[in-house]
């Protein structure tokens, strides 16, 4: 019994699970969804985004059919409010009733909870921003997103250790937020 990553000529990243994780045998995503995932839900690196991925479940319950308003809305908004340098409109208190500083931690606390990932704490947050920004090496950031569902997944290691996966995954992110950033008017 083993879990194993491989991508596939489409470019789609495939973990195939034995025994399942979460109630499913594999798992199929772009690099451009671990990019966004790791965006929105504010993860430390591209293991905490596969393991959101491999354990995380929507509550759809939370899905409105009249706006189209769903879990990843606020954290999209927000996000684009961040980029664009503005204020969001996001309830600064949580479900615990601690009060969040942070209008995008907000967000991505909102969008964990409905994605049933575990939210961050303002302080967890400045730490986690401190060790990347420190660039800590051989110390791995976490957001709080428990990845020992990833470390025996064969080939795994491998992608994320590798250059060129590491480039491919880059230029995701880069896209990702150039896609989230305002845009100027044309002015002819």
């Amino acid at each position: 019994m083993s879990s194993t990553f491989e991508m596939d000529d489409n470019g789609l990243c495939i973990i195939r699970c034995d025994p399942p994780v979460n109630g499913s045998d594999s798992f199929v995503f772009t690099p451009e969804v671990l990019a966004s995932w790791k965006a929105l839900l504010g993860l430390a690196s591209t293991r905490e985004a596969v393991a959101a991925i491999m354990q995380g479940r929507e509550d759809t319950s939370r899905y409105d059919p009249k706006t189209g308003r769903g879990v990843w809305t606020g954290a999209f908004e927000a996000l684009e409010s961040a980029l664009a340098d503005s204020a969001t409109d996001v309830s600064m208190l949580a479900a615990d009733g601690e009060v969040l500083d942070d209008p995008l931690t907000a967000a991505r606390n909102k969008t964990r909870e409905g994605m049933s990932l575990p939210v961050m704490s303002n302080e967890t947050d400045a730490r986690m921003r401190a060790a990347l920004a420190a660039d800590a090496s051989g110390v791995e950031a976490s957001s709080g997103i428990d990845v020992a569902c990833t470390k025996d997944v064969e080939g795994l290691d491998d992608f994320l250790s590798d250059e060129s996966s590491q480039a491919m995954l880059d230029e995701c992110e880069e896209r990702f937020y150039e896609s989230l950033m305002p845009r100027q008017s044309q002015q002819n």
